[in-house]
C-alpha cells in the first residue's frame, strides 16, 4: 500500500509542479477518462513499468515472450535475443498533452501506434500485426507512466529510449471554439533527442518488411541544443527501402523550416546528394504524404507548384483541379501517394503509377453526434492509423482504405482526447473502420 501510495503521489507531485500555470484539475489526470488511454494509476500499480514481460492480447503466449520493455533506470542498449520484427515503427514525438479536461498522452506517431493496435487486436488476420514506437522520454515519473500505458494499450515499446537529463515532452493545447487545438511545448524536451542506434539499424535491411510511419514535427529542433531527432529521421528517410515511409506533415509554427520538411518528403537528393533524379528528390519514393489543406497550399509554395489561381476554380480542394495539384505535388515531392484531409468534408487520396494513369479518390467524410466538451485532437492521427492499416497492412483498395480512414477520423474528432476507444464509436462508424467489414 506504501509503494502504490508513494508512486501516484509522486506522479501528482510532477505534473503540478511542471503544469501548475494551467486551469487543469489534476486530480483527474490519471483517471479513466477516455478508457483507452487514462488508466487510474494507484489501482493498476501491479502493472508497473519496470515489468519485463507483459501480455499482447492479439499475440500468442510463445511470441509475446520473446518481447522485453526497455526499462528507464538505465541507458537504452540493445537486448540479448532477436526480437520479433513489428510491422509499423512510428517514429517522433511521445509526450503529454494537456487539455483543458485532462491530461493525456500524446503526439502525433504516438496516437497512430495507439490506433493501430487497437485497429491490430481486432484484426481478421491470422499474421497477427504489431505495431512499436520509437521515441525518446525522460528518465523521470512521467517517462515511466508514458512507457506503461503504451505497453497497456498494446503498442511495443523495446524501441523506446530515455534521455538522463531532458524531460519528458509537454504539450499545452489550447482550444478554440470550433474544437482545433494550438500547442505550446516545453523545449527542449527528451523526444527531441531521439537517437538512431543499432535497433533501429537493425530495422533497415532488404529481407526486413517494416512501414515506417513518421511525423515532420520531431525534427522542429536541428540540431540546436545538441538535438538528435531531426537527423534520426532523416536517416530513416534514405536509408529505408523505396515505398515504405510514411510522412505526416504537421506544420507548426514556429518548429518547422521549409528546407527541413522538404528534404524529409523529397530524401537525401533534396540537399544535392547523390541518386537525384531528372525530376528532383532520392530515387527512393514515400509510401505516402499525408498533409491537410493548408499544408497543401504552403507546400505548394515552397515547392513553386501552381496552387488555385482563377476565381472561377474555387478553392481547388476537389474533383478534377484537386486531383491536378495534388499530382504535381506527388512529382515535386518524390512519394507514391499523397492524401489531402479536408476537415468536415472529409479527404481525397491520390495514388500514382508508373504509367502516369493515377488513381484519385474522394470521400466526403463522416460525421458523429459530438459532445460539448468534444475536440478535433488526434483526429487526423486516428485517419492516417486507418489509412496505413488498410493500405499496407491489410492491402486493401484505395478506396475502401479512404472510406475506413473517414470513418475513425471522424469519430474522433466527435470525442473528447485522441484516443477514444474505437468499441465506443457508433455502429455505424465501427462498421465502417472496423476489418471485419
Amino acid at each position: 500500500m506504501t509503494v502504490m501510495v508513494s508512486l501516484a503521489s509522486t506522479i501528482a507531485f510532477v505534473l503540478a509542479m511542471r503544469v501548475c500555470s494551467n486551469s487543469i484539475s489534476y486530480a483527474r489526470a490519471f483517471m479513466p477518462q477516455p478508457r483507452f488511454y487514462a488508466v487510474n494509476t494507484l489501482n493498476n500499480a501491479k502493472s508497473s513499468w519496470h515489468l519485463q514481460q507483459h501480455r499482447y492480447s492479439h499475440r500468442s503466449p510463445s511470441h509475446a515472450s520473446s518481447l522485453r520493455l526497455s526499462s528507464p533506470e538505465s541507458d537504452v542498449s540493445d537486448i540479448d535475443q532477436v526480437l520479433p520484427t513489428p510491422d509499423v515503427l512510428c517514429v517522433g514525438e511521445a509526450l503529454w498533452d494537456s487539455l483543458p479536461s485532462g491530461i493525456y498522452l500524446g503526439g502525433a506517431p504516438t496516437n497512430v501506434a495507439v490506433h493501430l493496435a487497437s485497429l491490430f487486436r481486432s484484426s481478421l488476420s491470422s499474421a497477427n500485426p504489431t505495431v512499436a514506437v520509437a521515441a525518446c522520454l525522460g528518465k523521470d515519473q512521467l517517462g515511466k507512466e508514458a512507457q506503461r500505458r503504451l505497453s497497456i494499450c498494446g503498442v511495443r515499446t523495446e524501441y523506446l529510449q530515455f534521455h538522463s537529463e531532458w524531460e519528458t515532452g509537454m504539450a499545452t493545447a489550447i482550444i478554440d471554439e470550433n474544437g482545433d487545438a494550438t500547442y505550446e511545448f516545453n523545449t527542449p524536451a527528451a523526444w527531441d533527442n531521439i537517437h538512431y542506434g543499432d535497433k533501429l539499424q537493425n530495422l533497415i535491411q532488404p529481407n526486413v518488411d517494416v512501414m515506417f510511419v513518421m511525423g515532420t514535427i520531431a525534427g522542429r529542433l536541428q540540431n540546436d541544443h545538441g538535438a538528435t531527432s531531426s537527423s534520426t529521421l532523416a536517416t530513416i528517410r534514405n536509408s529505408a527501402p523505396e515505398g515504405t515511409v510514411v510522412l505526416d506533415v504537421n506544420l507548426r509554427s514556429p518548429w518547422y523550416t521549409p528546407e527541413c520538411v522538404l528534404e524529409l518528403a523529397k530524401g537525401e537528393a533534396a540537399a544535392g546528394g547523390e541518386g537525384e533524379s531528372s525530376k528532383g528528390g532520392s530515387s527512393k519514393k514515400l509510401a505516402l504524404l499525408k498533409l491537410n489543406e493548408e499544408e497543401l497550399v504552403t507546400l505548394e509554395q515552397w515547392c513553386g507548384v501552381k496552387g488555385v489561381s482563377d476565381p472561377n476554380e474555387g478553392n481547388g480542394l476537389a474533383g478534377p483541379i484537386l486531383e491536378e495539384r495534388m499530382d504535381q505535388l506527388a512529382t515535386s515531392l518524390n512519394t507514391q501517394r499523397v492524401c489531402v484531409t479536408r476537415g468536415k468534408d472529409g479527404a481525397a487520396l491520390l495514388c500514382k503509377r508508373s504509367n502516369d494513369d493515377n488513381e484519385f479518390y474522394e470521400h466526403s467524410g463522416y460525421s458523429a453526434t459530438s459532445n460539448n466538451d468534444s475536440d478535433t485532437v488526434g483526429a487526423g492521427d486516428a485517419f492516417l492509423a486507418a489509412l496505413v492499416n488498410s493500405l499496407f497492412i491489410q492491402n486493401e483498395l484505395p478506396e475502401r482504405a479512404l472510406e475506413r480512414a473517414c470513418a475513425l477520423g471522424g469519430y474522433v474528432a466527435s470525442c473528447r482526447g485522441a484516443t477514444p476507444e474505437h468499441g465506443d464509436a457508433p455502429e455505424d462508424l465501427k462498421r465502417v473502420f472496423s476489418e471485419s467489414n
